[in-house]
């Protein structure tokens, strides 16, 4: 029986090549959307090397201050006292880091006056290198005495290394950042860009006073301190972010004249959505959905038109003894090769897609270097079951809407099929 099905297959597109045509690439095209809009959505937050931590981390924003009375005197950031007394003995916190925006710390590194570039420079503390995992080349992360210390000591990309001292043997060496000499003491595997939580050239001792702007104005909230919180393993992020409110409710009523709003943000309403209450998953969702339903629907009108115009194959299939069982078996089996064919051209095309223009898919406006191509191996966004999930879901969509034509055309009698009725 399956053998003749086969042939009809065949035989349906030569007879038929447009159609067939038409079927295959809706197919295709719709699990090519949904894989590729499931791979962005699944590169920036899924935990991955180095940002391992994405699916238990907060991050704030840059806060916003201003006078109670008349909301008068509003200044955006916050200070490093402001962030100490919020985000500091957090019940449902593991590792809490406090650190200057990247924008912030933009500099000229070099080994002279005479021999430096533009890169990007992260001051960081010491909790930092607990959140993000690098690959340490030499050297390690900073220790808790050196954030204390405030050390000019640095750790840098291999990279960066390479450029200015043609060797990663660099440990205890000085290098020029805004002009003044660091001592190196770690050297890391660079990351992509891509990784825009992460990535960064080098990165230096943050001076946790140089994040308070002005102590004396405004009760000493302004300032330029970021602060990424990682949750306690066992600790939802709602719970994280419901103490975090409360120590801000905390902290505003200690507050003389002025009040301190700050928000924090998951890592994919960092990455798409700024509002905290939206879902970013729950739009992703939706959106394939739509790609799935809206073509399922088109291809069904499609479909029924087709099965008219063979009113006259099933007419006499019938009478040759075809029961209606074996007419919907033989449709519903055109259509789910088909749906086949279209799912591995999809998978195919998904893939090429992202590999090809994945700096244009997976960049955001933090990205650097974007012509630059990167190394991502295919597991960094691609999940298997992924696209057996997307697939089976095509296909019982595709099914579904093949169910109503199917079944009219199997259950008419052989007179009207005959007279195309």
């Amino acid at each position: 029986m399956f053998k003749h099905y086969y042939k009809q297959v065949i035989q349906l597109w030569k007879s038929n090549p447009l159609f067939s045509a038409i079927s295959v690439l809706a197919t295709a095209l719709t699990i090519t959307f949904v894989m590729v809009l499931y791979m962005v959505y699944a590169f920036r937050t899924t935990d991955m090397e180095p940002e391992i931590n994405r699916s238990r981390t907060l991050y704030s924003d840059l806060g916003y201050s201003y006078l109670t009375k008349d909301r008068s005197q509003a200044n955006s950031g916050m200070s490093y006292t402001a962030a100490k007394n919020i985000f500091d003995n957090l019940e449902h916190a593991e590792t809490v880091s406090y650190f200057m925006a990247k924008g912030e710390g933009a500099g000229f590194v070099g080994t002279s006056r005479a021999n430096f570039e533009k890169k990007i420079v992260s001051p960081v503390d010491n909790n930092y290198f607990r959140i993000f995992n690098y690959d340490f080349i030499a050297g390690t992360p900073f220790t808790p005495e050196q954030a204390d210390a405030a050390r000019r000591e640095a750790i840098i990309t291999d990279k960066v290394a390479m450029q200015f001292f043609n060797t990663t043997d660099v440990i205890g060496k000085n290098i020029m950042i805004r002009f003044t000499d660091y001592k190196i003491t770690g050297v890391v595997r660079s990351v992509s860009s891509l990784f825009n939580k992460a990535y960064s050239d080098v990165w230096i001792v943050v001076d946790k006073t140089a994040m308070d702007w002005v102590p004396d104005r405004s009760e000493g909230l302004v300032g330029n301190c970021l602060v990424a919180v990682v949750a306690k393993k066992g600790s939802s992020l709602k719970a994280l972010e419901k103490e975090i409110d409360e120590n801000i409710t905390a902290f505003n009523h200690n507050l003389r004249e002025f009040t301190f709003e700050q928000a924090v943000h998951t890592q994919a309403q960092s990455n798409f959505f700024q509002e905290s209450n939206t879902n970013p998953a729950r739009i992703f969702i939706i959106l394939m959905l739509i790609l799935l339903i809206v073509p399922a629907i088109n291809m069904s009108g499609l479909l029924s038109t087709q099965i008219k115009k063979r009113s006259a194959e099933i007419g006499i299939r019938k009478a040759y003894g075809a029961s209606n069982m074996q007419i919907g078996g033989q449709l519903l089996f055109e259509n789910l090769w088909l749906t086949l064919i279209g799912g591995i051209i999809g998978l195919l095309l998904s893939i090429t897609v992202v590999i090809l223009f994945k700096n244009a898919l997976l960049g955001d406006i933090m990205t650097v270097n974007v012509m630059e191509n990167f190394h991502l191996p295919l597991s960094a966004f691609f999940r298997p079951l992924l696209f057996v999930f997307a697939f089976l879901f095509c296909l019982i969509i595709n099914l579904l809407s093949a169910i109503i034509p199917v079944w009219n055309a199997s259950r008419t009698t052989i007179i009207e099929t005959i007279k195309g009725e």
